[in-house]
């Protein structure tokens, strides 16, 4: 009996280990073939850029930081956070990526240091990081995580009193559509225009109370705004969130 549960345990085991790898494998894919310019997303720039009754930062104190860019994808923060004087760092899922968009800004002459992580397990010792920058990528999970996983990892390498950016999505957003509800605001996603998220489970928000709620253990002075686009179609519903570790 004893033997039969183990062989079983393996089995799933390695079943999870093959849905993440072709998960990963797809984002490789995606980010190899595309050779466009990126430019920061809206929201990143006015996170750091812009004056609201509600958040601003001190652009004065941004030189030195160590900032990290939490899930970079194609790289179009970097550029932007570099340039305002932070030593950047990024995280994500493949060597691949790490490799191809690091090459990609150092022909630009944007230096970075990447490396190979997910979002609840973060390659960085404790409190190293003065900023973290989340844009469209903390809310995705592993299987077998929750997000509080990946709250508890963000908050074991950035400093105290370290701004953690980050966007959230809202069940309107066009990722959410048709998909299937995992409990406790986890949903797996079946449907995607850009054709790699297919399987990926990621925490939606219903409201600012959640987000609060959720962020509460780890972070306080918590700024949520929020972003209903619709692209020709494409819906773009975030929440878009600044906060502080406690």
């Amino acid at each position: 009996m004893g033997a039969t549960t183990i062989s079983e345990e393996t089995i799933v085991i390695e079943k999870e280990r093959e849905m993440a790898n072709h998960s990963d494998d797809n984002y490789s894919d995606y980010y190899r073939k595309q050779e466009v310019k990126v430019y920061p997303s809206e929201f990143v720039v006015r996170a750091f850029l812009g004056s609201y009754p509600a958040h601003k930062i001190n652009r004065d104190e941004l030189p030195g930081k160590k900032v990290l860019d939490l899930g970079f994808g194609d790289g179009r923060n970097m550029s932007l956070l570099s340039d305002l004087g932070m030593e950047v760092h990024g995280v994500e899922v493949t060597q691949s990526i790490c490799d191809l968009i690091a090459q990609r800004l150092a022909r630009s002459g944007v230096l970075t240091e990447t490396r190979v992580g997910r979002n609840h397990c973060i390659p960085y010792e404790d409190a190293f990081f003065d900023y973290i920058l989340a844009s469209s990528s903390c809310y995705y999970m592993d299987v077998n995580q929750q997000y509080s996983d990946n709250l508890n990892e963000i908050s074991r390498v950035i400093k105290s009193g370290g701004l953690f950016v980050h966007s959230l999505p809202m069940p309107s957003t066009f990722i959410m559509e048709n998909a299937v509800d995992l409990g406790g605001g986890h949903m797996e996603i079946t449907q995607d225009p850009y054709g790699v998220r297919v399987g990926a489970i990621l925490k939606k928000f219903d409201n600012p109370d959640e987000i609060e709620q959720a962020l509460a253990p780890h972070f306080t002075d918590i700024r949520i705004g929020s972003c209903c686009d619709d692209y020709w179609g494409s819906k773009v519903h975030l929440w878009l969130v600044v906060c502080r570790k406690r």
